[in-house]
């Protein structure tokens, strides 16, 4: 096993990128899209209680979204997403906070499987969407096929990593301190991962895998889910990264497509995007 594997790897693939003048613009967009994620995460800090959203006389998709971040994130990832989504029809959206410094995966997860049933309740439906970016795709899948959680239409993942992290890897040393617990937890050969990839089986549960190919994160072959269990349709963001693809018109809109083609509402969109082979 190659242990500088998870440093050459990204750097391998932004040398073969940058022979393409597309990947220029993509990276400047994902360090501006970086510095956005960063000054605007003060005002995520704060969680908003569940609560219907106003309809001025519209028709709207009554499923709720939850929406998980990655990571050292918070819900104001979702500043851009949010708002897509309730322009498309999506009034009963909402975006939650976690801590991933006081939990490990598994209780990460159980934790997000008692915020949809609070969902369900206080809106008095049986199904929701979960929306993830990065470790909150993590999240959501595990509640899903590993602790069995039900009442999920749609689960869409947003460059999460579902063959693990090989950076991970050097997470080793600060394994029991509580700082990098999760994240050790993501190295591919971890029984975490190993447990999710092995739960795969048929569910009733759509999911749906975004990637980009200029991720140096999460690169694109890790972070679509290719258990043919879960019949996963796998989307490309071109020329996007981790972070810029949370600021994508483009996979905004395919995300809306997405959601509204599993629910009741039918809502108007683009052409969805690529479908990997």
């Amino acid at each position: 096993m190659d242990p500088f594997r998870g440093i050459t790897e990204p750097v391998g693939r932004l040398a073969a990128a940058l022979t393409r003048r597309g990947t220029y613009a993509g990276h400047l967009r994902e360090l501006a899209s970086t510095a956005m994620t960063v000054g605007l995460w003060p005002l995520g800090v704060t969680e908003e209680l569940l609560a219907p959203a106003p309809v001025a006389g519209r028709r709207v998709d009554e499923t709720p979204v939850l929406l998980i971040h990655g990571y050292g994130a918070n819900r104001s990832n979702w500043w851009y997403v949010s708002r897509r989504l309730h322009a498309a029809g999506f009034d009963r959206v909402h975006a939650v906070n976690y801590n991933p410094l006081a939990a490990d995966l598994p209780h990460l997860a159980e934790d997000l499987g008692r915020r949809v049933d609070q969902a369900r309740d206080h809106f008095g439906v049986d199904r929701v969407h979960l929306v993830g970016h990065s470790l909150g795709g993590i999240i959501a899948r595990y509640a899903l096929q590993v602790l069995g959680l039900g009442g999920v239409d749609t689960c869409a993942t947003i460059a999460s990593p579902h063959g693990g992290v090989a950076l991970a890897r050097h997470a080793r040393a600060l394994r029991g301190t509580g700082l990098a617990t999760v994240a050790h937890q993501l190295r591919p050969d971890a029984p975490e991962m190993v447990l999710l990839r092995s739960s795969a089986r048929p569910l009733s549960t759509r999911f749906v895998a975004y990637y980009a190919n200029l991720d140096l994160i999460v690169p694109a072959s890790r972070a679509m889910i290719r258990e043919p269990e879960l019949g996963a349709t796998n989307l490309l963001v071109k020329d996007h990264g981790h972070f810029s693809m949370l600021f994508s018109t483009t996979m905004a809109s395919s995300l809306v497509h997405e959601l509204a083609v599993s629910g009741s509402t039918r809502v108007p969109v683009p052409v969805p995007l690529r479908r990997a082979a």
